[in-house]
């Protein structure tokens, strides 16, 4: 990764839940990044911006299997997670943990 640090709560192996589905365990499988230019500067001669490398959070692929034991895999944004843990001590827990970030 070249550029700005991106900063993600979860890593790949890292067990969660939708934070609407709370009773479903998930697994990062994969945090997907895409590369980008930002602008940084304007250029001296009024043209325009100066632009360097960085990369953007696309999300995370989770998968899971459901309670019929279909393999499900999708792609989900940071915000919408919690880590397992939380979303195992209740709604409440999930609630506290989504307006602390």
């Amino acid at each position: 990764m070249s550029g700005d640090i991106v900063k993600v709560k979860f890593k790949e192996g890292d067990d969660v839940a939708y934070k609407n589905n709370l009773y479903q365990p998930m697994t990062v499988q994969e945090i997907v990044y895409r590369k980008t230019e930002v602008p940084y500067k304007a250029k001296e001669d009024g043209s325009g911006f100066e632009t360097k490398p960085a990369s953007k959070l696309v999300g995370l692929i989770c998968t899971w299997f459901d309670k019929d034991g279909k393999f499900h895999k999708e792609l989900f944004h940071s915000r919408v997670l919690v880590p397992w843990s939380i979303a195992e001590q209740g709604a409440m827990a999930v609630h506290n943990y989504l307006n602390a970030i």
